[in-house]
């Protein structure tokens, strides 16, 4: 989990100690698998948690969302918090005194309790909070299974992304969000490409064969609603793909990883 945080905040002096902890059997006595319970805090734990976490992170855009006491592990609180548009956890204790940037494991299982938590904080409507119109579309097989995705033109790693992993799904619709937030080379590859009469083929002809985009870009593409809607939703990074249960992951992954959420999530619909 990472927030951003500006250098000047980071080597700030502070009463505030960060770390990061990996649980583990010696670390926490979790001897059974189990699940990232919350129960709520009383009132005044939650002012004074809440202002301490103000105190220390506000500064950088950080609003908390909500204090919950974690049942299972004594002095342990989890506040929600939303940074840049989506929603993140922090671990603390009581008095608010100490923050804990970090993940939050089962020891037996090794089970990442933040990571399920966070997928259904951020979890979106998939087809109500994303406006396919504004989406490329490509069927694969029956298309019966759906993901969107996020990707920048000059983003590597989405061209490797695609490469290897989306263009060989199966049965699976690609709605592809263009979001060109690496400068304005790709802004002006996104614009050729939204202008485009097939605007599907020129995106893979460069996204999957280096073809740069051709024409001017000068049909007023909806960028600027592109850019909205990504910032909007949180995407930080690409690529970023949400399923069809609106859970989401950030990065190319890898394609089993991938088929797998895309088969859970079709299933939980």
């Amino acid at each position: 989990m990472k927030f951003n945080l500006p250098l000047s905040f980071r080597k700030r002096s502070s009463a505030v100690v960060f770390s990061v902890i990996a649980l583990s059997a010696g670390a926490w006595a979790l001897s059974q698998s189990v699940q990232p319970a919350q129960a709520a805090a009383s009132k005044s734990q939650v002012e004074r948690i809440t202002a301490a976490v103000n105190e220390s992170l506000g500064a950088s855009g950080v609003k908390v969302v909500s204090v919950n006491d974690i049942e299972f592990i004594d002095g342990l609180f989890e506040v929600v918090v939303n940074h840049n548009g989506t929603k993140k956890i922090i671990y603390t204790n009581a008095s608010g005194s100490h923050l804990i940037l970090g993940e939050l494991m089962e020891s037996k299982s090794m089970a990442n309790l933040t990571e399920a938590r966070l997928d259904k904080l951020n979890a979106i409507n998939f087809e109500k909070d994303l406006p396919l119109g504004l989406a490329l579309k490509s069927v694969y097989g029956t298309g019966s299974r759906k993901i969107a995705v996020f990707e920048d033109p000059n983003c590597g790693y989405c061209k490797r992304f695609r490469k290897e992993t989306l263009s060989k799904l199966q049965d699976t619709t690609v709605y592809t969000y263009v979001y060109p937030v690496l400068g304005r080379d790709s802004v002006d590859k996104a614009q050729k490409v939204m202008c485009a009469s097939d605007k599907s083929k020129m995106w893979d002809d460069w996204m999957l064969k280096d073809q740069s985009p051709t024409g001017n870009g000068n049909c007023n593409p909806p960028i600027d609603e592109l850019v909205s809607l990504g910032r909007g939703m949180g995407v930080s990074g690409t690529p970023t793909v949400f399923f069809q249960d609106g859970t989401r992951v950030s990065g190319a992954i890898p394609s089993a990883d991938l088929n797998r959420r895309i088969a859970a999530a079709s299933r939980s619909k």
